[in-house]
Formats: structure tokens, C-alpha cells, sequence
């Protein structure tokens, strides 16, 4: 990882967790010492964060943290659920055989990775899942679409799989959908790719108390 993409990280988890609250300041000389490098990547992770919508960057001013309601949160999900369905039920029409290798390959990878109970490492191999069931849909518009969205609900993804419970949840899930894709069983997985990327009521609460 690099020093950008790790500073960003640790941003990215102190904006979602609330510990830094929406407007405030984000120097960049502070970061730089806290993580004992240069304000180069510090300037990068800010520009990183700015893409998936969690800093307002000023010219000739402090970048700040930008304020992200639930409502939003819950609409970019709604969108991200319907596409990661559009996505999985393509994927079980028109998987190709070398792509089938691909896709029990990188479940393997996420069996793995949730034996030894790694959170990050089980987040890593998640998407490298999804991302072979992208690939499988054959339709480069939607690939872009799911991923913009993707790639700003990923803070919020990213720390529930830390909460208790996920990691086996979210598992058993990415058996029965690698199933139905295999078994061309494009509406049952198109429906369980839906329900897989919802969060449930309580974990809608923890975002919600950590963005008051």
C-alpha cells in the first residue's frame, strides 16, 4: 500500500466513524507529520478522498471534511443494490468458461481470508469477487456505473466489516451467489446480489449516530 492510499485509509475511517466531523479542517502539514511523510501524499490521499465525496479541497484554503447525510448514504445504496443485481444476473447469462476459474478462485480467496478472520484482508478479497462478476457481465456501461458507486459507498463498506457477525454473513452469501451464477440462475441471484449489498437497520444506525 502506498503512503497515499494509507493515509487516505486512515482519513477515509476517522470521517466515517465520526471522529472527524463534517467541516472540519484538514491541514495538510499536520497530516504529514502525524504519518511521518511529506504533504506530496498527504496531497494525494486529500485529492483521493475529494473523488468519493468526503473532502471539499479549497484553493488557497485547509481542505474539510464534507458532510454525508444518511438519506444519501441509503440512496447510493439503493442504486449500488440494483446494479450489483443487474450485474450478477448478466454475469450468470454470459460467463465465459476462463472467467468461471476466475470467480471460484477469488471465493477461495474470501473463504480464506475469513477463516483467519482479517477484516481488511476479507474486504480486499470481496471486491476482487465482485469485480470478477463485473467482468462477467460483458457491459462496459454498467461496470462503470456500479463502480462509480461503488468506489464512494466503499468507506462506508469498508468499516462494516469490522462489525461482528459480518464477515460470516456476507460469506455465505458469496457461496450461494458464485452458485447461481455458475448454475445460470440469473433471477435468483440478480434478487440475492440486491439484498447483499444492503446494510440492515441497526448498522443504518451506527452510520447515522457517527454522522450526527
Amino acid at each position: 500500500m502506498s503512503q497515499a492510499e494509507r493515509i487516505k485509509t486512515a482519513l477515509e475511517l476517522q470521517i466515517v466513524s465520526g471522529q472527524l466531523k463534517p467541516g472540519t479542517k484538514l491541514d495538510e502539514t499536520e497530516i504529514a507529520a502525524a504519518h511521518g511523510v511529506s504533504r506530496t501524499p498527504v496531497r494525494e490521499a486529500l485529492m483521493k478522498l475529494e473523488a468519493i465525496g468526503l473532502v471539499e479541497r479549497r484553493k488557497r484554503q485547509s481542505s474539510i471534511v464534507r458532510g454525508v447525510t444518511l438519506l444519501r448514504i441509503v440512496q447510493m445504496m439503493e442504486v449500488l443494490g440494483g446494479l450489483e443485481g443487474l450485474a450478477g444476473g448478466l454475469a450468470a447469462k454470459r460467463i465465459k468458461a476462463n472467467q468461471k476459474e476466475s470467480l471460484l478462485k477469488a471465493l477461495e480467496i474470501c473463504a480464506a481470508t475469513a477463516e483467519a478472520n482479517n477484516p481488511d484482508a476479507y474486504y480486499n478479497a470481496n471486491i476482487e469477487l465482485h469485480q470478477v462478476i463485473y467482468t462477467a457481465s460483458h457491459n462496459d456501461v454498467l461496470i462503470e456505473q456500479v463502480t462509480y458507486f461503488g468506489e464512494r459507498l466503499a468507506p462506508f463498506i469498508r468499516q462494516q466489516h469490522h462489525k461482528p457477525g459480518w464477515i460470516e454473513k456476507t460469506m455465505a452469501d458469496h457461496r450461494l451467489i458464485v452458485e447461481d451464477i455458475l448454475g445460470g440462475r440469473s433471477k435468483e441471484v440478480e434478487e440475492l446480489m440486491r439484498r447483499h449489498v444492503y446494510f440492515d437497520s441497526e448498522q443504518f444506525m451506527d452510520i447515522a449516530t457517527a454522522l450526527e
